[in-house]
């Protein structure tokens, strides 16, 4: 037992040491003894996107309704200039000569007056519908709400030319001037609106 004794307290000592663990190759970071080094992972980490995909507009479908209705409606515009024109010249020439005007003038000014309100009864059916169909649909809103509204504008002033102060301006000359301006007015604005649907599209 001595022996022995002796023999450990001469050895020389001997240190164990773990050994090493080895470290993953891996991306995750982790501490010297291989354990994952979770407050840098939990830095590190970014928080995933909740909507990775775009969602796409919706396809907005039209009645064949639709289209057979706007070809009217873009065909009558095109009569509305001529007989806007015919409507100032005869009108003009009955106002400028109120005592002796043209026959001719007298002849045409009404059905030229008569073309005009038919073709904005027309227009206004056929453009109200379509902007009703054409509700849910984003893309040229804004423009078709702005032409709608003009040209109901110009409808109400139309009729009040043609309703109210046609039949004053037959009865007080004064009455004429107002008549003719009205209408112009609303003729300006109907061409100005129809242009810029034309150069808008």
């Amino acid at each position: 037992m001595i022996l022995v004794a002796l023999l450990l307290v001469a050895a020389p000592a001997v240190r164990l040491d773990p050994a090493p663990v080895p470290v993953p190759s891996d991306s995750i970071p982790r501490r010297m003894d291989g354990s994952p080094d979770w407050s840098r992972i939990l830095t590190s980490v970014s928080p995933a996107p909740t909507d990775t995909q775009t969602q796409r507009p919706r396809a907005v479908q039209y009645s064949d309704g639709y289209y057979r209705r706007l070809g009217i409606h873009r065909a009558l515009s095109f009569a509305m200039i001529p007989l806007f024109a015919g409507s100032f010249i005869t009108g003009n020439e009955m106002i400028n000569n109120p005592t002796d005007p043209a026959g001719w003038a007298q002849d045409l000014h009404k059905p030229f007056a008569i073309g005009t309100a038919a073709v904005f009864g027309v227009n206004t059916v056929t453009g109200v519908w379509n902007l009703i169909e054409s509700r849910k649909n984003p893309k040229g809103r804004t423009k078709r709400w702005i032409h709608s509204i003009a040209m109901i504008v110009a409808d109400a002033g139309f009729t009040y030319t043609g309703a109210v102060l046609s039949g004053q301006a037959k009865r007080d000359p004064t009455k004429r001037d107002d008549h003719r301006n009205l209408a112009l007015a609303s003729m300006g604005l109907s061409v100005a609106n129809w242009t810029f649907m034309l150069l808008s599209k």
